[in-house]
């Protein structure tokens, strides 16, 4: 699993976005 920071987290549909550090997609 990639780490990274967490830009928004949708508890309630259970995704979010990370921007992964290092770059990439």
């Amino acid at each position: 699993m990639a780490t990274g920071t967490v830009k928004w987290f949708n508890s309630e549909k259970g995704f979010g976005f990370i921007a992964v550090d290092g770059g990439g997609q």
